[in-house]
């Protein structure tokens, strides 16, 4: 298929129409939010009806993602049975899910009082006696073991820096070393909190040597190579503590926004970079396993709780908001006005700023509010103008197909960039080579795609566009096949890039395996239209004509573009052979 729906967009660079995150809402195995140490009390007979009625509407309002409905209802059903503390449990998550901590804190006190042992309401206690200054109290809510993984872990991160900040660094040291050990991350993630205290001590080389064990671990951060940085900074090794935000940079294709641009900017002016608390350090500690655990293992719901508590436990930290509004995107309309809350409150002194604003131009345009989406991005790039912004006005007008307008914003910002910096993000050069191609200046375009691949040989979506593209033109075919195998080989589940394959076997008249290759691009993408329309045409070449109309008819109910909308009335009309040839040179 056309690689451009391929293309590959990341939470820092895309602003529009991006892929949003497909995981499932389910707990991780052990990590469940559900508790092996809930009471179960008998149910009132009385209230029986009443009981089952609110669980049930509350199922039913969590599945349909209603969240006040779901608070509502789970709280009426514990309310009616404030004995069990299971539906407790769900209706302290469901007002934790709303935003709603006060009525998470009255639930959690409820709970307690039937049963202490259970963790979630002692962690939810917990957090919020540290927030209103109560350590001592805030330790006794947190001691204690507990079966479930998900509030254990919880409960002693908040913990390591309630106690730290009580100047009690022994104990600190104890309980995050203590971290089960049951799961690789956490075992480095406990390491990266040690690393934390010995710089805040002053331990430089101790932390220093703390963090290359993280690394080496396999699951570090951005959060690891920030505190790095600060260790650095804080020892006065700012040359030292440059280069690792430079190497930050690199890994994230030069784009120099969040905090890792405002620390750059700091260390070059000879500022110190601010220090954070240990309140600070605690919604840290708890904000970093939503994605770097949770999202991963699939399990959002777990994600959810943990941005949510970070963010109520420092509400001056931003990132957590930031990450909680990509998960809600998900959640159709509702969720993606409750991010746009969250976006819309993150301050223009946040180092967030900037990636807030692009979430809000990025909301707007799945809402196809084009005008608003253009209008904050024009805003954002009169304020602070880098290549995210430019790039972002750039791709603005490309989603609306105006290539013609893009084109002045990629060439600038070609023009803008060294070798170095396009090789550490590619997407500006690939994207003005894609426009040539669409205003059919085929020898632009194949010279941006080739210098691409000069400079970053491997990059999959240049290896498949451009060898999608001279297969449709019948050129170099050989040496097109060769890199479409490449990209195929680098991404073997990428129903567009195996699509790319079939469609080179259908235009050489191969059409048994261009079936094979399309009916399992279909597979991996059974959403595309593209990719149904092609395989209903090499059904029609293959003699199975009623099973290509059927493709046919099924690639109209996913959204294909005007042209392809087009093309496919004719042939459900006439047949393949009806598609005049000057509308399939159309671009």
């Amino acid at each position: 298929m056309s690689p451009l729906a391929n293309a590959p967009y990341t939470t820092q660079k895309v602003v529009m129409k991006r892929p949003l995150i497909s995981l499932a809402l389910a707990a991780v195995l052990t990590l469940s939010c559900q508790s092996s140490e809930q009471a179960y009390a008998a149910p009132d007979t009385n209230n029986l009806s009443a009981l089952y009625g609110d669980y049930l509407a509350g199922s039913y309002a969590q599945e349909l993602q209603d969240r006040t409905a779901q608070q509502k209802h789970f709280t009426n059903a514990f309310l009616n049975q404030p004995g069990d503390a299971r539906i407790g449990r769900r209706a302290i998550i469901s007002a934790i899910e709303t935003g709603d901590m006060s009525a998470a804190v009255k639930l959690a006190g409820q709970v307690r009082k039937k049963t202490k042992s259970e963790p979630l309401a002692r962690a939810v206690l917990g957090l919020d006696a540290y927030r209103r200054g109560r350590k001592n109290s805030a330790l006794k809510y947190l001691s204690g073991r507990t079966e479930d993984k998900t509030s254990l872990i919880l409960m002693q991160l908040a913990r390591g820096w309630i106690e730290f900040d009580q100047k009690d660094y022994d104990a600190a040291r104890e309980t995050f070393a203590n971290i089960s050990g049951d799961y690789g991350y956490f075992e480095a993630y406990a390491e990266l909190q040690l690393a934390k205290v010995d710089g805040m001590l002053g331990e430089t080389d101790a932390a220093l040597e703390r963090l290359d064990a993280v690394d080496k671990s396999g699951v570090s951060s951005v959060e690891a190579l920030l505190t790095r940085v600060r260790v650095l900074s804080a020892a006065s090794r700012n040359e030292e503590a440059i280069t690792a935000l430079e190497d930050i940079l690199v890994d994230n294709e030069g784009l120099s926004i969040g905090v890792v641009g405002a620390y750059l900017q700091k260390l070059k002016a000879g500022e110190s970079l601010p220090k954070i608390t240990p309140k600070g350090q605690a919604a840290r500690a708890i904000t970093d396993p939503a994605f770097g655990f949770f999202a991963r293992n699939r399990s959002l719901d777990g994600a959810e709780l943990y941005l949510r508590l970070a963010s109520w436990v420092d509400p001056s930290f931003t990132k957590p908001a930031i990450w909680l509004g990509s998960i809600l995107e998900d959640q159709g309309d509702g969720g993606q006005q409750n991010a746009y809350e969250l976006y819309k409150d993150v301050g223009e002194a946040d180092p967030n700023f900037v990636s807030a604003q692009l979430s809000i131009a990025n909301i707007y345009f799945n809402r196809e509010d084009d005008d608003k989406a253009i209008e904050v991005l024009e805003k954002l790039n009169a304020r602070e103008q880098s290549v995210l912004t430019r790039e972002s006005l750039g791709r603005a007008r490309f989603f609306r197909e105006n290539y013609e307008e893009a084109l002045p914003f990629y060439d600038d910002l070609v023009e803008s960039l060294s070798d170095e910096e396009i090789k550490a993000n590619v997407e500006p050069l690939r994207f003005r080579g894609i426009i040539y191609e669409r205003l059919k200046r085929w020898p632009e375009a194949e010279a941006d795609f080739k210098r691409v691949l000069e400079l970053v040989p491997d990059d999959v979506d240049t290896l498949n566009y451009l060898g999608y593209t001279w297969v449709d033109r019948g050129e170099n075919l050989k040496e097109a096949f060769d890199m479409i195998r490449k990209a195929v080989e680098q991404e073997p589940q990428s129903g567009a890039i195996v699509d790319s394959l079939g469609w080179g076997h259908y235009k050489l008249g191969e059409y048994e395996k261009a079936k094979i290759n399309l009916e399992k691009a279909v597979s991996l993408s059974p959403s595309s239209a593209t990719i149904i329309d092609h395989l209903g045409d090499v059904y029609w070449k293959l003699g199975r004509k009623r099973e290509a109309g059927f493709q046919w008819k099924r690639a109209l109910e996913f959204d294909p573009t005007d042209k392809e909308r087009k093309i496919i009335d004719i042939k459900l009309e006439g047949g393949l052979e009806a598609v005049p040839a000057e509308l399939l040179a159309l671009p």
